[in-house]
């Protein structure tokens, strides 16, 4: 049987799933856990923009599927094994465009962490472009980084195959955080 996996953006009702993957992948990667309701809280927070900058992936298996007249996807809808979220911050040091989520250990080293990642970087390029000519006339770079967790060995490969470099700052919960620079 044959299984594919698609990133959509988030819905409102994806978030009780994120919530379970973000607590068995912190449990798995032995990283500090937050409570569901903590989590939701952090996640769904204003300033985060959920609708626009956080993706799901989920596990379809298109033998399940009816396909209708026109090629459009009827039917079932496979369950979220992965999300990402991309936060935007700014300090003394640049533009910082942030990746963040967790893909379910079950699902790991099947790609669904890498096309996240083309989904967040393509939606930081974006999102750059509003403040791009505000970092040049600072004279600060635009950051595009991921926290990838520190347990899991495949994280310093996907690092490499985005060109993403370490940051001094590791161990930040269990997470290693890598950077590129957008613009300079």
């Amino acid at each position: 049987m044959k299984t594919d996996m698609r990133i959509r953006h988030f819905r409102a009702g994806d978030i009780t799933s994120i919530a379970a993957i973000q607590q068995v992948a912190a449990e798995f990667d032995q990283r500090p856990t937050q409570t569901k309701e903590e989590f939701m809280d952090w996640f769904l927070a204003p300033a985060n923009d959920v609708l626009a900058n956080a993706f799901v992936m989920t596990d379809d298996d298109d033998e399940l599927l009816t396909w209708g007249q026109a090629g459009t996807l009827e039917g079932i809808e496979g369950e979220i094994v992965a999300y990402t979220l991309l936060q935007y911050s700014q300090d003394s040091d640049g533009y910082h465009l942030r990746c963040l989520g967790a893909v379910h250990p079950e699902h790991r080293h099947r790609g669904a962490g890498r096309a996240l990642l083309v989904g967040a970087l393509n939606r930081a390029r974006v999102l750059a472009l509003d403040f791009e000519f505000e970092a040049e006339a600072e004279g600060i770079p635009v950051y595009f980084e991921v926290l990838l967790p520190l347990a899991d060995a495949g994280a310093l490969q996907l690092a490499n195959k985005f060109d993403l470099q370490a940051v001094n700052q590791s161990n930040i919960y269990g997470m290693q955080l890598y950077r590129a620079v957008l613009w300079e």
